[in-house]
């Protein structure tokens, strides 16, 4: 990440800038709007005021605002995208982004930040197909199993291989849809699946999970605790695998071990072990991702996991989930909304409340929930 070229912030407007920290810690949203608008008119360049405020402003709904805001993500980037094409004589020529309506006739789209972002918002991605746009997709090469499952699916390019693009008047983000295609907070939830589970993956690891079950006594929950360590969140969304114990006190059942990055050794030395069941090494491990979980995730009961792009997946794929988040700058997708969230209708919101030590107390609140259910 690029730094900031405002920091510190000038001393007479550090007061302010805490002031609206405070204001949108607490909810009051709209006070720190105000405030960070005050702060920018003398700071224009202070980039990560502006974040801040484009954050406060989606978790007000106030989406066009938001949106154009959210811009501010490409200064944040160390390579921000770009897209060029050739002139007749082969030199290159920039090609011009659109982040606002009318859709380009031909479109190119390119995915940007994490795997879990692209999943989101490729949701989009029909309607273009769908409203007769020639559009073309950048997207990681590991995605593309998953992703052509989408009804309809573009053409799918490798955003590995740069290359100079042709037939293309405009190119935009996936992230910058919702406003190019002028939808309002209702059309951004996924009212049905939309991507899909390979049936050869589901029967094998359905037989699987049968073999190693048996007759099943209780619920099957799948589970993960951390997300990437790159991302610069990652220390506030994570939590420890013993944060997982209240699962395992739910009568009869099996914790399914999501967790690609796990060690034998943290699995060995929680105290539920036993109540522990972990696909071998070939889970998730060939040239395409998440194949494998999307299978699994349509035998398991639930999903419990942090914020990460399995909540993505398992969103898409309408598989019920419960998501564990702190109330300490969750990201701005979330809002500030309890249980309830704009994207995925098969997802439950848990947020870490005043006195809670760690992930512990949501699992807790978890466990309690399944229980009653």
């Amino acid at each position: 990440m690029t730094e900031d070229p405002v920091k510190p912030v000038a001393a007479e407007l550090a007061t302010a800038v805490q002031l609206a920290d405070r204001e949108q810690a607490a909810g009051r949203c709209e006070n720190a709007v105000a405030i960070y608008k005050l702060v920018l008119a003398q700071i224009p360049t202070y980039v990560d005021g502006r974040a801040k405020m484009a954050r406060a402003l989606f978790c007000l709904r106030r989406w066009p605002e938001a949106w154009d805001a959210f811009d501010i993500r490409f200064r944040l980037m160390d390579v921000p995208p770009q897209v060029n094409g050739r002139n007749p004589n082969g030199t290159p020529r920039p090609i011009p982004r659109s982040a606002h309506p009318p859709v380009p006739q031909r479109l190119l789209v390119m995915s940007e930040q994490g795997m879990g972002d692209t999943i989101q918002f490729a949701r989009f991605l029909p309607r273009l197909v769908k409203a007769g746009v020639d559009v073309q997709v950048v997207v990681p090469q590991k995605l593309f199993g998953l992703l052509r499952t989408l009804d309809p699916c573009p053409p799918l390019l490798a955003g590995e291989m740069p290359s100079s693009v042709t037939n293309v008047e405009n190119w935009t983000t996936m992230m910058d849809l919702p406003r190019l295609l002028d939808l309002s907070e209702d059309e951004y939830l996924a009212k049905e699946p939309y991507l899909r589970a390979d049936p050869v993956r589901v029967a094998r690891w359905r037989a699987w999970l049968e073999e190693n079950i048996g007759e099943r006594e209780g619920p099957v929950i799948a589970f993960a605790w951390r997300g990437n360590p790159q991302h610069k969140l990652d220390p506030k969304r994570s939590a420890q695998l013993e944060d997982f114990a209240p699962l395992a006190a739910i009568p009869g059942v099996t914790l399914v071990c999501f967790q690609i990055n796990a060690t034998q050794e943290e699995i060995d030395a929680c105290s539920f072990k036993d109540k522990i069941l972990r696909p071998d090494e070939s889970f998730d491990s060939g040239l395409d991702a998440f194949l494998d979980s999307a299978a699994l995730l349509q035998s398991v009961d639930r999903l419990v996991c942090v914020d990460t792009s399995l909540i993505h997946l398992a969103g898409a794929l309408h598989c019920p989930t419960d998501m564990m988040i702190t109330n300490d700058w969750p990201d701005w997708r979330w809002l500030d909304i309890d249980h309830e969230n704009v994207w995925y209708p098969t997802m439950t919101i848990w947020r870490r409340q005043p006195g809670d030590e760690g992930y512990t107390a949501i699992a807790e609140r978890i466990a309690a929930s399944v229980t009653k259910s």
